[in-house]
């Protein structure tokens, strides 16, 4: 390749310094010392230069017929059809199928201005950039802003126009270096030397073991925590699907795997097995499964399950492989269950209520939803009570006015039989009981009162 020179005037009052006959000259401290050779076509050099002295004494170079530049004085190189550059303002303007290649990022785009004072980056036009480490992007414009001593420690891309990213597994902070670990899709996006990236507008996080939406997300890629707040929703990718939702969440990960995951404001967690509803709830998550769920707050927390609500100050769930097999509930317990259709036709719901509750269920691997999650027993303590509906003796079911079995006791302990029936239970200390069993007669109705002048005595009106 043959190398082009310009006139010695030209040289000494670019903004960068560019190769004269027989001589150099030292740039702008901080510039680019930019030299450019010719390009060949078919053999031939297609390269030409036009310069133009200002009246402050620098010139103006245009560049035509395809640009090959680089600087002597760091790492940087620049490819293009065509290059403007104006002294006066330190501006290098390239058209046309630009790349601009440096090591740690690469840009493309149909026309990049290069701002050498600011050492700033404008990429507009079918942008596609492309780190070191593999991450890479797509958008209609962006704005890169690199690290240079005296002027910034750390680098910024800016991507505008709802751009696509890919984050490698690399500049994600795993371990492997799976390629394209972390795909996110907003309205713009901000990273910050690799490490934090922030996305603003209908933001889409998809990683190898969730998804997770919201109008704006931080990521910290060194610490492997995302936050995403306004609407924010995270969903496992694992066998079981699992679900979490609030006003603001956050994902502590290590090797790109979610490991815990916490929604504060409304919070709001599905599976297969329960749902909780509360203020904040902490999900543990193992090998992409829910292993323990947590849920607190100032209005309490709510576990809902095959049928029965369980409410608490606090509530924990013990879910190993993301079955279920204890629910803890703390301070102002309480579970209501359906009534037994079967045998009662009532709205009201059964409860048992104490200060803890603990509920253990026979939870098996299986499809069947509802046979892994059957009830094996319950344990109500302090100032246990338990209100229950049955059916009165002698009277066809299901009894629309069922009798009520109150009792109270320091401890009630209940086993449920294999189709979730009541089976057996137990009162421990300071028992009391009360039972209210309507009479028969209490279901019929009354006869209606006897409209006035419809028959008896008649009364003579004088």
């Amino acid at each position: 390749m043959t190398r082009f020179t310009v006139a010695g005037t030209i040289a000494l009052t670019l903004a960068s310094a560019w190769v004269v006959e027989g001589q150099a000259t030292q740039p702008r401290s901080r510039d680019c010392d930019t030299q450019f050779d010719g390009v060949k076509v078919g053999g031939v050099i297609t390269t030409h230069f036009q310069s133009h002295s200002t009246s402050a004494g620098h010139s103006n170079l245009f560049v035509g017929g395809g640009v090959n530049g680089y600087c002597r004085n760091s790492d940087q190189k620049v490819l293009a059809d065509s290059a403007e550059h104006y002294g006066d303002n330190r501006v290098l303007i390239l058209i046309g199928r630009v790349r601009y290649i440096e090591k740690r990022m690469q840009l493309d785009a149909d026309t990049i201005t290069y701002y050498m004072g600011e050492e700033r980056l404008v990429a507009k036009g079918h942008v596609v950039g492309r780190t070191s480490a593999g991450t890479r992007f797509t958008g209609p414009s962006a704005v890169y802003l690199r690290a240079k001593q005296g002027l910034r420690d750390r680098s910024r891309l800016d991507a505008a126009g709802r751009p696509d990213t890919w984050i490698s597994g690399s500049d994600a902070g795993s371990a492997t270096d799976k390629p394209d670990s972390v795909h996110v899709l907003a309205d713009s996006l901000i990273s910050d030397n690799d490490s934090l990236v922030y996305a603003l507008g209908k933001v889409i996080i998809e990683r190898p073991d969730l998804i997770a939406t919201g109008d704006s997300a931080m990521m910290d890629q060194g610490r492997e925590i995302a936050s995403l707040r306004l609407t924010p929703k995270v969903v496992g990718r694992g066998e079981k699907s699992f679900a979490l939702s609030g006003h603001a969440i956050d994902i502590y990960s290590r090797n790109r795997q979610a490991e815990r995951v916490r929604s504060a404001g409304a919070a709001k967690a599905t599976s297969d097995a329960v749902q909780l509803d509360a203020d904040t709830i902490v999900l543990q998550v193992t090998d992409q499964q829910l292993s323990n769920a947590t849920a607190w707050g100032p209005k309490g927390a709510r576990a809902a399950q095959s049928g029965r609500d369980i409410t608490a100050d606090s509530i924990d769930v013990a879910m190993p492989r993301q079955i279920l097999r204890a629910i803890h509930a703390v301070h102002h317990a309480k579970v209501a269950t359906l009534a037994d259709s079967l045998n009662v036709r009532s709205r009201e719901r059964d409860w048992f209520a104490g200060d803890t509750i603990i509920a253990e269920f026979d939870s098996v691997a299986t499809r069947d939803t509802s046979s892994a999650t059957r009830i094996r027993s319950l344990v109500a303590k302090g100032s246990a009570r338990s209100w229950q509906q049955s059916a009165r003796s002698g009277v066809p079911v299901p009894d629309s006015t069922p009798a009520i079995n109150y009792i109270t006791g320091r401890m009630i302990t209940v086993s449920f039989a294999e189709d979730r029936s009541l089976d057996r239970l137990s009162v421990l200390d300071q028992v009391t009981g009360l039972l209210v069993q309507p009479s028969a007669d209490t279901t019929k109705a009354k006869p209606a009162p006897k409209k006035p002048g419809s028959g008896g005595t008649r009364r003579d009106s004088r």
